[in-house]
């Protein structure tokens, strides 16, 4: 996912985990959350939920 070339989100599925770390900090641990998590997430950003945070 990426806001343009330079700014974007690494995500992967490994072990039933949604892992994502952001392309400019690669040799940082990745985030790690569940798939309900990443999925409720997602959902809320669809809708909006985190517009103008």
């Amino acid at each position: 996912m990426c806001g343009n070339e330079s700014e974007c989100v690494e995500v992967a599925v490994c072990e039933g985990r949604v892992l994502a770390r952001d392309s400019k900090t690669l040799g940082r641990t990745p985030l790690g959350f569940s798939a309900s998590v990443w999925t409720d997430f997602l959902h809320a950003v669809a809708q909006g939920e985190l517009d103008g945070l």
